[in-house]
């Protein structure tokens, strides 16, 4: 081999090592450096006030970088996006959930393990981060959790002598007589949990996905040919039913004033109204969901505990938005880029960027310093913990599957045969477009 040739290798093998050592956070790039330079946009749907602080952080440390955050509303984000990206104009990083993946797979740059190692990113991250891997590379930085917790009115928890929230999904049947009250005309004037319907009960769609998570269903599976699978047909449990007909029976039930769980009709107001006006014991909510209630009713007692699990099950589940921020891969300033999304996804600006939002972070290491004086905080970390997500294709489409597979059931106008058929081929449909 050629004295070129050795150093020519020397040089790639260095620069190699220097990216494994930069990803894993054995370098420490937070530091000021020339290396990471230029300008850098990010756009995302958090509040610019907030991002911005943290920006700062990042800004002063680096003396030859400049980061501008535009905050996009999030109703038109994902159609911002395209037509940046259609127009060459498309930020440099982004911040993205999981049923943003699908939608951008042609945007973003996947870094492959051989620069960011599977092993560096799982034990960095939580479990449910995993969504942010393909098999063969990282497609995000993981930042902050918004996981689904159980809000619950603590006036009337002590009203009617129960010590604590249910635990076990198992346990509402027990208390339900007590919490859900109904005059002779069979109106509702006080409920226990808003389950059973879909038009007035706030996150259905998050509660079902909850559900089928806790009954160990994905909901979507990466595939090969097709690349992605619907599982909302199948029985990945091998049971008699498959999960998706055993959570819709045990969701719907709550709307049946035959049963002994009934506390829900089409009638009652929005699930969060309820909730806000003191008529609704439990809230299935999100934990960025906190800041509305006080807002809606500073008077209203209330606490916040995890989401009720399946009875002995070995493993806590929930759903949630697992937020990260991705690379576009069109970028003219992709070294800085990916530079500053690994900034933003540990130490102290991603734990900063969790005070800030009030949201837990999607790290381990900073998820084992719970902050035990905000009890708010400290049931959204563990949580965080817990949480996991999906590949939704289309969140508002995969509403209306999930909103018509409920309905039907309530209706019984098809057998759970057709409907089960009729939710897989939709969503499987809605995943090969």
């Amino acid at each position: 081999m050629s004295n070129f040739q050795t150093i020519l290798i020397a040089i790639f093998l260095s620069f190699a090592v220097f990216a494994v050592l930069i990803f894993s956070g054995a370098i420490k790039i937070g530091q000021k450096s020339d290396a990471v330079q230029g300008k850098v946009v990010i756009w995302g749907t958090f509040p610019k006030s907030v991002f911005s602080q943290v920006l700062e952080n990042v800004n002063f440390n680096n003396d030859n970088l400049s980061l501008t955050y535009e905050q996009i509303d999030k109703s038109v984000y994902q159609q911002k996006l395209v037509e940046a990206f259609a127009n060459g104009e498309a930020p440099d990083l982004y911040i993205v959930t999981p049923d943003m993946l699908l939608k951008n797979d042609n945007f973003i740059y996947k870094i492959p393990y051989t620069s960011y190692p599977l092993k560096t990113f799982t034990d960095a991250y939580i479990e449910g981060a995993n969504i942010y891997l393909d098999g063969k590379n990282v497609l995000g930085f993981p930042l902050v959790v918004d996981p689904m917790v159980l809000y619950y009115n603590k006036d009337i928890l002590i009203n009617y002598g129960i010590v604590y929230p249910p635990k076990t999904w198992d346990e509402l049947y027990n208390i339900n007589n007590s919490l859900t009250k109904r005059d002779n005309a069979g109106t509702i004037s006080q409920s226990m949990i808003a389950l059973g319907q879909y038009e007035n009960v706030n996150n259905a769609e998050d509660i079902l996905a909850t559900l089928l998570i806790q009954n160990g269903n994905p909901i979507v599976e990466r595939g090969s040919e097709p690349l992605y699978l619907s599982t909302l047909g199948s029985d990945l449990s091998k049971s008699s039913i498959s999960s998706l007909e055993s959570v819709a029976r045990f969701y719907i039930q709550f709307s049946n004033p035959s049963n002994s769980a009934y506390s829900w009709n089409r009638s009652l107001p929005n699930s969060l109204d309820m909730f806000t006006s003191g008529k609704l014991a439990f809230y299935l909510g999100k934990a960025s969901e906190l800041f509305k209630i006080q807002s809606i009713n500073p008077n209203l007692s209330f606490d916040v505990t995890q989401i009720p699990q399946i009875k002995d099950s070995p493993t806590k589940r929930t759903f949630g938005d697992i937020y990260a921020i991705v690379l576009n891969k069109k970028s003219g300033n992709l070294s800085s880029a990916s530079s500053v999304a690994s900034m933003l996804s540990k130490g102290d600006n991603a734990s900063n960027l969790s005070k800030a939002l009030s949201l837990p972070p999607a790290s381990k290491v900073l998820l084992s310093a719970k902050p035990e004086s905000n009890a708010y905080l400290s049931t959204f970390f563990d949580s965080a913990l817990a949480t996991q997500s999906w590949l939704d294709p289309d969140k508002n489409k995969s509403d209306l599957i999930f909103k018509e597979f409920i309905e039907n059931m309530l209706s019984n106008s098809l057998s759970i045969g057709e409907l089960l058929n009729k939710a897989q081929n939709q969503l499987q449909l809605l995943l090969t477009k």
